[in-house]
């Protein structure tokens, strides 16, 4: 069944097939790996097949690390700019969407757009750590 609104897109991603599953976690593994041009192609595969609510999520995903790999290149305002237009796009989602903890997200993409440095996550490293912690 479809997922026709973003509200209510599970928290953890057993809902979605396993071609899905398998990129969630790749992109995972290549943000933990620092590729962020990987996990860009990862969130940017998934958003092309999304057919529901997903699709916007996804491609807000993909947008918060096009804002990271432009500011990679010095292209800071245009950095700034994507990241502003991220949390417009990902503000009508749950705080944790299909396995992607989005507040984690947007608080590690606006640190590695304002400093060029530093690690983008959408999940903590060690079960215990607290997340938020910047």
């Amino acid at each position: 069944m479809a997922i026709m609104s973003p509200s209510a897109i599970p928290p953890d991603y057993e809902h979605l097939d396993a071609e899905e599953q398998n990129l969630i976690r790749q992109l995972q593994d290549n943000l933990a790996a620092g590729r962020y041009r990987e996990a860009q192609d990862n969130a940017e595969d998934l958003w092309r097949g999304a057919i529901d609510a997903h699709k916007r999520l996804w491609q807000g995903v993909s947008n918060a690390l096009t804002a990271v790999c432009a500011r990679e290149f010095e292209h800071i305002q245009g950095a700034q700019a994507i990241a502003t237009r991220t949390h417009e796009m990902l503000a009508p989602y749950p705080r944790r969407a299909a396995g992607i903890d989005l507040d984690l997200l947007l608080a590690t993409m606006d640190r590695f757009v304002a400093t060029g440095g530093g690690e983008v996550r959408t999940r903590g490293v060690l079960k215990d750590e607290d997340d938020h912690k910047l």
